[in-house]
């Protein structure tokens, strides 16, 4: 074989091999060779293709056009790479259209190289690209519509808010979250567990001990705790008075359910703080005056009826004085009723004989009276002990008791009254039923709502342990601060531990 007929039959193998469509077409336009590939891809055999013009592999809408851009392309032939011109449409035998792409090659003789590539998949892929595009174009569009309006509510809350992410970063930080905490607008990088109590001035109820780091509400809610009505007091460094707050806080969750960060919402509570001690100062001071009232003129008409009752006895004979005897004992029990009803409004046995004589008084009253029997024990407590603080242990202690006899069906209870570290500890345990305080009727509820907000406004923190059949254990601590008990707060919780 010559040399010329082996670069023939190379040409050939090469053309037949190629992966697009490769078409010569006469300077008249008529198709004079196709390789496999057009075969396949028009769908016509290449018996019908030979002879006929270019334009029969286009739809019949652009064969007019495309003839004339022959005719201009053949009076100023060059070659034209892949891309330049942009897609074109084919049509198959079966009248299908679809994208393709194509090169020109001119060659000597007035004839032109065409090489066809099938695009129709890329174009699909690109007009669903397009698709997307414009639909997150629409959704970010539809975001910063959302995002705008929720900086607006954020901006106009009252409550602080603060969103951080996992490692503590600061995310988000509202004005009224600034105005509670302003050290938080240099904390933008990170907050530091060991340090942020500190540089935001957060204490405990007794308002001089720093909150710990790892019972801080971001830090608790970063772990994936839930926070509700946390109080923590707030002085930041260098200021000389500071405001109550109210924490809720909750974790934020990726799509798989991890911990991705936290918010919390913090409420200044300070002026709710002055008027439920404004409240409670007013009802001790009616309290202390209807007690004195009752004292001054009921108590006192009892006496003297009674005196006189005992002297009309001496008087009548005793088949009469029997029965005057009687309703002078009815009228002495009604005085020791009456005069329970004045300690109860108004404890001036506290100012008396002080706090540990006046609660062993009462556990006395309640096992001599009141069948139940109360035991008292005590441990060493302060000489010195704040006005504030002995009334809120000396009303657990009679609300205590009081749901014990009410509620509890207890034959015993114990009270133990001691001083732990700058403060007083008050156990009031018994052997009752028990409760689930998540279920506790309404009545009951309410003991121990007034319990705990007075323990709340004087400072202190009270725990509530109880379970159905393992009896109750109430457990009160209280600081020692002569400050007013309006002033300070408390942390409560209740649990369903058992009263062990």
């Amino acid at each position: 074989m010559s040399d010329a007929n082996q670069v023939e039959v190379d040409f050939e193998f090469i053309v037949e091999s190629a992966p697009d469509a490769v078409l010569v077409v006469s300077a008249a336009g008529r198709i004079v060779r196709i390789n496999g590939e057009a075969e396949r891809m028009f769908g016509y055999p290449r018996i019908e293709l030979l002879g006929q013009s270019l334009e029969l592999l286009l739809p019949v809408r652009l064969r007019e056009i495309h003839a004339a851009f022959r005719d201009q392309f053949a009076s100023d032939p060059s070659i034209r790479p892949m891309g330049v011109a942009g897609c074109s449409l084919g049509c198959r035998r079966d009248g299908s259209e679809f994208s393709v792409d194509i090169s020109l090659s001119p060659t000597a003789s007035g004839s032109v190289i065409a090489i066809v590539r099938d695009v129709s998949d890329r174009e699909s892929i690109n007009q669903e690209l397009r698709e997307l595009t414009a639909t997150l174009e629409r959704r970010v569009a539809e975001l910063a519509r959302q995002t705008k309006i929720l900086e607006s509510i954020l901006n106009s809350m009252g409550e602080g808010v603060i969103v951080y992410g996992q490692s503590g970063k600061l995310l988000l930080v509202n004005p009224a979250a600034l105005r509670l905490h302003p050290a938080l607008g240099s904390m933008r990088e990170r907050l530091d567990w060991s340090s942020v109590a500190g540089e935001l001035g957060l204490f405990l109820a007794d308002k001089l001990t720093p909150y710990p780091a790892d019972e801080l509400p971001l830090a608790r809610v970063i772990k994936g705790e839930a926070v509700d009505g946390l109080e923590v007091f707030v002085r930041p460094p260098g200021a000389a008075e500071g405001i109550w707050t109210t924490v809720t806080g909750r974790p934020l969750r990726d799509g798989d359910g991890n911990i991705a960060g936290g918010v919390v919402v913090i409420r200044d509570t300070t002026a709710l703080k002055f008027a439920q001690g404004a409240l409670l100062a007013g009802q001790e001071a009616e309290g202390k005056r209807v007690a004195r009232e009752l004292h001054d003129s009921v108590a006192q008409d009892l006496c003297c009826l009674i005196l006189e009752m005992a002297q009309l006895k001496r008087e009548l004979p005793s088949s009469l004085g029997d029965r005057v005897e009687l309703q002078k004992r009815k009228l002495m029990e009604l005085a020791n009723e009456l005069d329970c009803v004045c300690r109860q409004l108004h404890p001036s046995v506290l100012e008396r004989i002080g706090l540990v004589q006046a609660v062993e008084q009462l556990c006395t009253d309640y096992t001599e009276r009141k069948g139940l029997q109360t035991q008292f024990s005590h441990g060493e407590t302060p000489v010195f002990l704040p006005a504030e603080s002995e009334l809120c242990v000396y009303r657990v202690v009679q609300e205590g008791l009081r749901n014990v006899l009410r509620h509890a069906h207890a034959r015993q209870a114990a009270v133990l009254l001691s001083a732990f570290q700058g403060g007083l500890y008050l156990s009031i345990e018994d052997d009752g039923i028990g409760f689930d305080p998540k279920t506790v009727d309404g009545k009951a509820r309410l003991g121990l709502v007034s319990m705990q907000e007075r323990v709340r406004l004087a400072g202190g923190s009270i725990c509530v342990h109880s379970a159905p059949g393992q009896g109750t254990r109430i457990e009160l601590r209280v600081p020692l601060l002569a400050a007013s008990p309006r002033q300070d707060s408390s942390e409560t919780i209740v649990s369903t531990a058992s009263a062990s």
